[in-house]
């Protein structure tokens, strides 16, 4: 069962409290714009991201930078709350420079993964998260700036606990041999995403059968293989697009599709746009 406790969003923020009586995964296909911050307030989760999973445990904080893929999963009983924080560096960038704080791009590239705070340092983190909550119900004068103003201290507490724990008192990721080999074959996969290999291939490759692969694989990432080496596809094309000359048909062929045509129909199912378009509106906002 689930219940969704609240839900608000102005300019570039979106904010909602979910909460799971029973098992549950995702089922969507995670890969988006956004910065992602998730706060889980009670229960445990496994959270897969781009090739590692972490356990996940009641008081963490989960970073997930635009355009990783990732995944929950059920740990324990699966009965959990949650609170995620998505932040669109479009609208809020500018402004928390100026205000000096770290980047989002340098803060969630450098540091994505889980935080672990202090008792008093949760203890204040939910409270932030309550007051944006509030502030964007009640849209009262000037919330926005509020609103900002307590995401500067929420990043700014996750960057210092980050920081502080880098080398020291980290998550752990999950280590099974069914979380490691599954890890090997998404670097991998990353890495070479312009592969041909099959799923048979792909399976000799790394020692195991082509029913296991196929099986751990979804289990871990929610992804088939196919479509997790598409998604590094996409994110490379994306890269090409705005930083090359080359033309569609030549990225396609560098990203190792079978026809032009498979490439605009799986780069338009993840971007919600052609290649050619995503190319001019990425340039028009440039200018």
């Amino acid at each position: 069962m689930e219940r969704i406790i609240f839900e608000e969003s102005m300019e570039g923020v979106v904010i909602d409290e979910v909460a799971r009586d029973d098992g549950f995964s995702m089922t969507m296909k995670h890969f988006h714009d956004t910065y992602e911050l998730y706060f889980l307030l009670s229960g445990e989760r496994y959270y897969f991201i781009e090739k590692e999973t972490y356990y996940v445990k009641t008081g963490d904080v989960v970073l997930v930078n635009r355009q990783q893929v990732h995944k929950t999963s059920q740990a324990g009983s699966g009965s959990h709350d949650r609170i995620l924080l998505q932040l669109n560096g479009r609208y809020l960038e500018s402004w928390l420079n100026h205000a000096g704080v770290y980047s989002l791009d340098k803060l969630f590239g450098d540091y994505y993964g889980v935080a672990r705070l202090s008792e008093k340092e949760w203890e204040e983190m939910k409270s932030l998260l309550l007051s944006i909550r509030d502030e964007i119900k009640g849209r009262r004068e000037r919330y926005e700036v509020m609103v900002r103003l307590m995401i500067s201290r929420i990043l700014l507490m996750v960057y210092r606990s980050r920081k502080k724990n880098l080398l020291k008192d980290m998550p752990i990721t999950v280590q099974t041999s069914k979380h490691g080999k599954v890890h090997e074959v998404a670097e991998y996969l990353t890495l070479h995403c312009e592969t041909p290999e099959s799923l048979e291939e792909l399976a000799e490759r790394f020692f195991i059968s082509k029913s296991y692969l196929s099986r751990i694989f979804r289990e871990v990432t929610g992804f088939s293989v196919n479509e997790y080496r598409n998604l590094a596809r996409v994110r490379k094309a994306r890269e090409l697009l705005l930083n090359s000359e080359y033309s569609v048909t030549e990225i396609s062929e560098v990203l190792g599709f079978e026809s032009v045509t498979y490439f605009e129909r799986v780069f338009k199912k993840h971007t919600d746009a052609t290649p050619l378009k995503y190319r001019k509106e990425a340039k028009r906002t440039e200018q």
